[in-house]
């Protein structure tokens, strides 16, 4: 049975949003917008004081709820079917997430160095307190 706190990957995005300014990470259950999703994305440039005074000095997650949180991962683990999150109590109120931890598993055919590449990338960005304590990818 796939939760709310475990569901299936069928859609992976990577790329770089020249036009925006930002590096994504996309995982998601379909292609249409319909079904859950996790949006990861940061800035192409390092952070700015502004950004900095803001707290807008790391990644920033984005979910199907409507919801944004900058910084929020405590743990990621990547293997070649499955990703686990866990994230601060903070990010799953914002996110409005059903707990903190999240697994989702990865279809079959999926470019998993890419998006192991992209997470290390966008994970790993701007404020180093907001990096992920354990990274595992």
């Amino acid at each position: 049975m796939v939760s709310g706190s475990e569901w299936l990957v069928r859609v992976v995005v990577v790329e770089e949003n020249v036009l925006d300014s930002c590096f994504t990470v996309g995982l998601a259950e379909d292609g249409y917008g319909e079904g859950r999703y996790l949006t990861f994305q940061c800035g192409l440039e390092s952070p700015g004081a502004q950004e900095r005074t803001l707290g807008l000095d790391s990644y920033c997650i984005i979910n199907e709820t409507g919801g944004v949180y900058y910084g929020g991962v405590e743990k990621i683990s990547l293997s070649a079917n499955m990703i686990f999150f866990r994230f601060t109590p903070e990010a799953v109120e914002k996110l409005d997430l059903p707990t903190g931890e999240i697994n989702l598993h990865i279809a079959p055919g999926s470019d998993v160095e890419n998006l192991r590449g992209g997470l290390r990338r966008v994970l790993t960005y701007g404020n180093p307190e907001k990096v992920p304590s354990v990274l595992q990818l």
